[in-house]
Parts: structure tokens; C-alpha cells; sequence
């Protein structure tokens, strides 16, 4: 990847990776900026359907412009090599600050429950549903707390994005009309907004346990616990 991007960034260090990518911290040398560049693991760009995926997500948050989602800057795909760009939001997710912290005081979950309302709306409006709403695609910057949006790679975009019967996302947040496969809408996020809330005042879920029928019979029959 360095070699592939000589010149135009320089890699400091990896941030953070999970099944679908993995993150570099890197400095723009022709704006002198610090970037975030999300790589495409080398053994997956192979699959044709999670290459599609990778880069559906970046074209997918470019065309969302907002304050409070990450901005995408460019997205290349080279043989081996799928990438794109993003802005280097400083600081930790909501879920590293509620696993390190517990919950959040009152005022400060509204507020960041706010900002993350006001980017689905925006993201709403124009035809993306996110589809994996959680605290760990919620990040807070450092110094003023502001949150933002990231993780688009299993948006879907208008209707019919995903065959019915096919469930995505995380199972304790998802909806139990999208953990069966049902078409998602934007009531999916609606509904991962509002276990993320839960869980931002409460420190923890509303329902828990491992994923599996068990949870979902949970979500699908139980009324929440109350948030006192």
C-alpha cells in the first residue's frame, strides 16, 4: 500500500481492522493533513461481491456530505489494492469510550444521540439507510465530543438493495423484521438508534446475550427493560 501511494500519503501506523478492512493512519503530503485510509484486506479483493461491497461503501458516504459523517476523499481500486480515503476524525468510539467509562452522563448521551439523528436523517433524505447503527460506528472527537457517523459498507441505497431473506448487520441491534430478512427501511436505523441510546444512558443493552434465536425471541417478543 506505502508503495502504491508514494508520494501522496505516508503511513504512520494501523488504527484499528476488522473483517472487511483495515485502517492506516497516514499524512496527505501535498495538504501537510492526517488521513484515515481504509484498505480492502489483500486476500479478499479476489471475491468480486466483497470487492463491490468495500467500494460500494466509500461511494455510497461520498455522497452524503454532513458534519457529523466521515468525509470520503477518494477511492482507488489497483489489482491487489482497494482503498479510499477518509478524514482523520481524532479520538475514540462510543463504544471504547462506554466499555472504558460506562454510561454517559444524561446530558451528554442526548446530545450525541442528537448529532447521530441528525446525520441518519441526512443519510434518510436521500435514500441511504445505514443498516448497522452501533456505538462502535460512532465516533467522538477528541477535545469537544462531537459525534460522527462511519461504517457505510452495508448501506443499502433505495429499494431492493438486499434479496429478501438475507440479514445483515449486528445482531443486537438490528431490528426483528431485518434480523429475518425482511427489506430493510428506515426504521431499521430507527431501531439500532434506539438500543444505541439504551445502551449510551443505561450502559447496557436492553436485551443481551449471545446472538442466536434466543435474542432474537427477546427482541421480537419482550418489551425493553426500563431505562431506570
Amino acid at each position: 500500500l506505502q508503495a502504491q501511494v508514494a508520494g501522496r500519503y505516508s503511513l504512520d501506523r494501523e488504527l484499528g481492522r476488522g473483517g472487511m478492512g483495515i485502517v492506516f493512519l497516514a499524512r496527505e503530503v501535498a495538504l501537510d493533513r492526517l488521513v484515515a485510509i481504509k484498505l480492502l484486506p489483500p486476500a479478499l479483493t479476489a471475491n468480486a461481491s466483497l470487492r463491490e461491497r468495500f467500494l460500494r461503501e466509500a461511494r455510497t458516504a461520498a455522497q452524503l456530505s454532513h458534519p457529523h459523517i466521515v468525509p470520503i476523499h477518494a477511492v482507488e481500486s489497483h489489482e491487489a489494492l482497494v482503498f479510499f480515503v477518509m478524514t482523520y476524525v481524532r479520538g475514540e468510539t462510543l463504544g471504547e469510550r462506554l466499555r472504558a467509562r460506562g454510561a454517559l452522563p444524561m446530558a451528554v448521551a442526548l446530545r450525541v444521540m442528537q448529532e447521530v439523528s441528525w446525520a441518519i436523517a441526512h443519510a434518510h433524505a436521500r435514500g441511504v439507510i445505514h443498516r448497522d447503527i452501533k456505538p462502535d460506528n460512532i465516533l467522538l472527537e477528541e477535545g469537544n465530543d462531537r459525534a460522527v457517523v462511519t461504517d457505510f459498507g452495508i448501506a443499502a441505497v433505495g429499494e431492493g438493495d438486499t434479496p429478501v431473506g438475507t440479514a445483515v448487520g449486528t445482531m443486537h441491534y438490528m431490528s426483528p423484521e431485518q434480523a429475518v430478512g425482511a427489506p430493510p427501511d428506515a426504521r431499521a436505523d430507527v431501531y439500532a438508534l434506539g438500543v444505541t441510546a439504551f445502551m449510551a444512558l443505561a450502559g447496557r443493552r436492553p436485551f443481551e446475550g449471545a446472538e442466536g434465536r434466543a435474542l432474537l425471541a427477546q427482541q421480537a417478543g419482550s418489551d425493553a427493560p426500563s431505562i431506570r
